[in-house]
């Protein structure tokens, strides 16, 4: 594992012009006046010689998606990806309006052109010169309870008070520290107009200082919780940031070892209901510049960054601890770390059990103290549920069936599919239910036996296969089969290795002519019907099998009917695995290409692609990029794969998750 950090100051300066304290009124806010201590932006690039992702912490109140897709767009300028880029903000409320909120009046904005341009910019030269100082590190982690610094004023008996730290060290040397706290950065008075990072970023100072490296804060699990000294002012500050410090110190001397050397990255876009008022109002006003899918939804995104055990939960807003908590009880064996305001900050999500229907703003209003009116700041009940579901379905690990007659048929069909549910660490099984025999062209049926089932293996090793399974029929004559014994034998794989998800051939196609393809569609789905029947194959549970039932189906096809596709997958980021893994498949692609040509000349036509004289490997790219960009642009991507993807169906609208 390789790691890399910078910072960069991104103080506002004189020559910006009025800049607004992003304070805690909305609207009417002062003009910043002052600085009490520097804000920054402060990067972390990770990289395992696979994937490489680059965490972005900034000092200030909240970034929008509008803003961060910007910086994303310019980042992929350094070789990145955007679904691999993590911009949060610290949250302090002692920073610039970067969202539009604090404006000197109801219903104009406060946000400083100029400032924003050149916090962009600044971002782009803290990540560029972070890319530049990778080194090899070894991976520490550690956490505290430190309950007695914050205060929950909704439930005082519900406080998260854990304490997060990763340390990333070459030998003894720090290169770069993630800390994470719950408690909202909110010590500066409503009065304040200095610019300040607020505790975090004193504590990211201490740390660098005392420490070495550069530190990053992330604001954890931290809906409805606050510091102990909140509004107090600077002289609270800087006790709050001493003892966070003091905690901090106190893990750094009992950290484990993160071994695994390998990064894994979860991404869930989330459509999230709009049901706040307030805040359509402030889009349709053109403060907020919330990217809308469709009417009064916005579409927002949920990640998961795992190494080993450690797992980084990344939400586009504030969660309430009880939200998420409930939801990570079962993984005993894992730590979870909370990122809140990443890549978004659309307010608080609420569970339903701590939702007020009748909400108030203060507990003490004369004073506006103990703030508890959360529900006025949230998108809503609906959106709560979306991030919950979602959350649910990135912590699930699935086991898939890969099931095709030919070597080929899974790698061209659903390569994307299989390389993106590998990359995130799910186990995938690869069938192959014939021998291939007469693919080739030149070569004895024993060559070609051989040759393809090693290309294959291969090709499906490249996916991320971690077995693959040869059944050897005689290809092309599977319509002879006995269909009986046939499906048994995959009722049986169904109930040893009990897919979650199964990716076949469809039994409804507009047109097929492959007889091997119709069978095994036949087959398998109706397998995977079976299966879950306790009065179908009954020695199979004197063997010691169980019945199991398979939760989802991506159902493939070359004329796939267009009436019964329900699921786009863009295929972007992994179009080179696909591409190098159907490449593998040299024996059946040179009889691939063979056939065609022999088509175009039987037609009186000439194809430079089917050409021997162009190399192979090229004329695979070609072919691929050009039928699946085909695909992909039909629902907007670069590329992209299409199924019918068959799961609980109408079973979604009468039950809840469990």
């Amino acid at each position: 594992m390789k790691c890399g950090t910078y910072k960069v100051e991104i103080t506002p300066r004189e020559e910006f012009g009025n800049m607004y304290i992003a304070g805690y009124a909305t609207m009417e806010a002062p003009l910043v006046e002052g600085l009490h201590d520097p804000i920054y932006v402060r990067s972390l690039v990770l990289d395992d010689d696979k994937e490489r992702i680059v965490l972005i912490s900034v000092e200030c109140v909240g970034l929008l998606q509008d803003f961060i897709s910007l910086v994303k767009a310019d980042l992929v300028g350094l070789g990145l990806k955007k679904s691999r880029i993590f911009v949060f903000s610290t949250h302090t409320h002692a920073g610039p309006d970067t969202m539009g909120l604090w404006g000197p009046l109801i219903g104009k904005s406060g946000i400083n052109s100029r400032y924003m341009l050149f916090l962009r910019h600044q971002i782009i030269q803290s990540v560029e010169q972070t890319l530049q100082s990778l080194r090899s590190v070894d991976i520490y982690f550690g956490s505290k309870s430190i309950k007695e610094l914050i205060v929950n004023f909704r439930l005082e008996n519900l406080v998260e008070d854990t304490l997060n730290l990763i340390q990333f060290k070459e030998g003894d040397e720090i290169i770069g520290t993630l800390w994470t706290f719950p408690a909202q950065p909110e010590i500066t008075t409503r009065e304040n107009v200095q610019i300040s990072g607020d505790y975090p970023g004193l504590v990211s100072m201490k740390i660098e200082q005392s420490m070495g490296g550069v530190a990053l804060f992330s604001l954890g699990l931290c809906g409805s919780q606050t510091p102990i000294y909140v509004e107090q002012g600077y002289d609270k500050m800087e006790i709050l940031a001493n003892e966070v410090f003091a905690g901090l110190q106190r893990i750094s001397k009992n950290l484990c070892n993160i071994e695994s050397n390998k990064i894994e990255i979860r991404e869930r876009h989330v459509d999230l209901p709009l049901e706040n008022d307030d805040f359509s109002l402030l889009n349709t006003l053109g403060i907020f510049n919330l990217r809308m899918v469709k009417e009064n939804v916005i579409r927002s995104s949920i990640g998961k960054i795992r190494i080993g055990n450690l797992h980084l939960l990344t939400i586009p807003g504030e969660p309430f601890p009880g939200l998420i908590n409930p939801l990570l009880e079962k993984y005993t064996d894992h730590h979870f770390i909370i990122m809140s305001h990443v890549n978004d900050s659309v307010g608080y999500f609420i569970p339903r059990k701590e939702w007020n229907l009748d909400p108030v703003q203060f507990l003490k209003p004369e004073t506006k103290e103990n703030f508890v009116g959360h529900e006025m700041e949230s998108m809503g009940l609906a959106a709560s549920d979306a991030i919950q579901e979602a959350i649910r379905d990135i912590l699930k690990y699935k086991t898939i069936m890969a099931v095709s007659p030919h070597a080929d048929d899974i790698t061209i069909f659903s390569g994307g599919l299989l390389a993106k549910l590998t990359d995130e660490g799910n186990k995938l099984i690869c069938v192959r239910i014939t021998d291939d025999y007469g693919d080739s062209v030149g070569l004895t049926p024993e060559k070609t036996i051989n040759r393809n089932r090693k290309e294959a293996e291969k090709a499906y090793a490249i996916l991320g296969a971690e077995k693959t399974i040869h059944l050897d029929y005689p290809s092309d004559t599977l319509y002879t089969a006995d269909y009986e014994i046939l499906r048994e034998i995959f009722v049986k794989l169904i109930r040893i290795h009990k897919p979650d998800v199964v990716v076949t051939f469809d039994v409804a196609p507009l047109y097929e002519e492959n007889p091997d393809h119709i069978i095994t569609a036949r087959v398998v789905n109706d397998a995977c019907w079976q299966a879950s029947f306790d009065s179908y194959y009954r020695h199979h549970f004197k063997e010691g099998l169980e019945i199991h039932t398979v939760g989802e189906r991506y159902l493939f096809a070359e004329n796939l009917n267009p009436q019964v596709i329900n699921f786009h997958l863009d295929i972007t980021d992994v179009i080179d695995t696909k591409i190098n893994a159907v490449s593998q498949h040299q024996t059946v692609m040179k009889n691939w290409f063979h056939q065609r040509k022999l088509l175009a000349r039987a037609n009186n036509l000439r194809v430079d692609l089917l050409e021997e004289d162009i190399p192979n490997p090229i004329r695979v790219n070609i072919l691929v990029r050009a039928y699946y960009g085909e695909i992909g642009a039909s629902f907007g991507a670069k590329y992209g794969e299409v199924f019918r993807k068959l799961d609980a169906g109408f079973l979604h609208d009468l039950g809840e998750p469990i």
